[in-house]
């Protein structure tokens, strides 16, 4: 787990978030803090399960003094002691303990890596889909420019004439739907720019990303976030069954005082004593409670569902890979059919700009083309784009070997 506080320069803090699921640099300080401090709680959390097996040293100190009633006399009691009732043998118990408390930190370190790196996949996505919408505007633009010549261009033909009013009426509806999603953009651009602020400081802008490549199925299979911490929480819940079935069953404990006792007796001054004392000794203990069958049954069923949920967690991420994966081709069939259309814009766009040179043709006919041809480029970058977003999930789903060290 890398938290990384404070962090540095823009460029250098996104290669490490696309290196690392779970780092925190490019997130804003006060996430940062949030999670170095749950970090050191996870930490803590840690070392008191794995500990709690210990018993503490119990110290008594006493000052008594007791009244005789037949002779009204006084005698005066002073105890300091130190005891401790200490399990030796939880028939597996105490091993069960130390293990769940190992399994839990796994499981505690694995759900918040999953929760660090669901807000990286959130604030890539708001960049990578500001950029497309921005290159969406451009497009929106040039199709405005194409929408006003068409205008132009039915309204002289109308004048003359040559064309019915719906001809232009058409033109001018396209124009305003047109409009109207070129509007949508321009907020859309505003919207992402919102949804990245609540994350990181960082201009959404001054953000360089990296390419974002396939991951292999079988690695996302293995290090995916929702499979390792339902693996954790399977293994932590088979710890915590081991632990509420063992306490049913015999223990053995070492029972042990030693202090400084001061008796003075008035009525029997021979039986004054001062020193030290100490006992010890071994308990063998089993209880005999009506529910412990329940309550283990209890544990198991926590801990077979918890497997159960493992095996869904893997048939979804798999689902959700083999989709991912289609998406992404859907876009590179979309980017071929893109590339082929362009091939024949480019040999018109060289026929018409001969035929206008001779004078057969209007420059608004060129004008209208080189703008289509442009719109069609910007597609292909647009579907680049969607790709890296459908990757970059991919790639903040799961856990990377290189990452976290629990």
């Amino acid at each position: 787990m890398k938290l990384q506080y404070p962090f540095v320069t823009a460029v250098s803090v996104v290669l490490i978030s696309s290196m690392y699921g779970d780092d925190t640099s490019l997130l804003s300080p006060q996430k940062q803090r949030y999670y170095e401090q749950q970090g050191q709680q996870v930490d803590a959390s840690y070392e008191k399960a794995r500990y709690d097996w210990l018993s503490p040293i119990n110290l008594k100190a006493s000052n008594i003094y007791e009244k005789t009633a037949s002779y009204g006399v006084k005698d005066t009691r002073q105890n300091l002691s130190a005891g401790i009732a200490q399990d030796l043998f939880r028939s597996g118990g105490i091993t069960y303990a130390i293990d769940y408390a190992h399994a839990k930190k796994e499981a505690d370190m694995l759900m918040m890596g999953k929760e660090i790196s669901s807000l990286n996949q959130q604030l890539i996505t708001a960049i990578l889909t500001y950029r497309k919408n921005k290159i969406a505007l451009e497009q929106s633009d040039l199709r405005l420019k194409n929408a006003q010549i068409e205008i132009f261009l039915k309204r002289k033909q109308y004048e003359a004439g040559d064309i019915d009013i719906t001809f232009l009426n058409n033109a001018l509806m396209n124009q305003s739907s047109e409009l109207k999603n070129n509007t949508s953009l321009r907020y859309a651009l505003t919207q992402q720019k919102f949804e990245a602020a609540k994350l990181s400081d960082h201009a959404i802008e001054s953000i360089i990303l990296p390419t974002f490549t396939l991951t292999q199925k079988e690695t996302y299979l293995e290090e995916g976030w929702d499979i390792r911490t339902s693996q954790a929480l399977a293994g932590s819940a088979a710890q915590q069954y081991g632990q509420i079935k063992s306490s049913y069953l015999p223990k053995l404990t070492l029972i042990a005082d030693a202090g400084y006792q001061r008796f003075e007796a008035q009525s029997t001054p021979s039986a004054d004593y001062r020193g030290n004392f100490y006992d010890a000794g071994l308990q063998l203990s089993m209880p005999l409670a009506y529910n412990s069958s329940a309550a283990s049954q209890e544990a198991q069923a926590a801990y077979l569902k918890q497997k159960a949920l493992t095996t869904d967690a893997k048939r979804q991420m798999s689902a959700a890979y083999e989709q991912t994966v289609a998406l992404v081709e859907s876009y590179k069939r979309t980017i071929s059919i893109t590339q082929e259309n362009l091939k024949y814009y480019n040999e018109l766009l060289g026929a018409t700009k001969a035929a206008v040179k001779a004078g057969y043709k209007a420059g608004y006919d060129l004008q209208t083309l080189q703008n289509t041809y442009s719109i069609e480029e910007l597609e292909i970058k647009i579907h680049e784009i969607s790709i890296q977003i459908q990757l970059s999930q991919l790639h903040y789903q799961m856990r990377h070997p290189e990452e976290s060290k629990l």
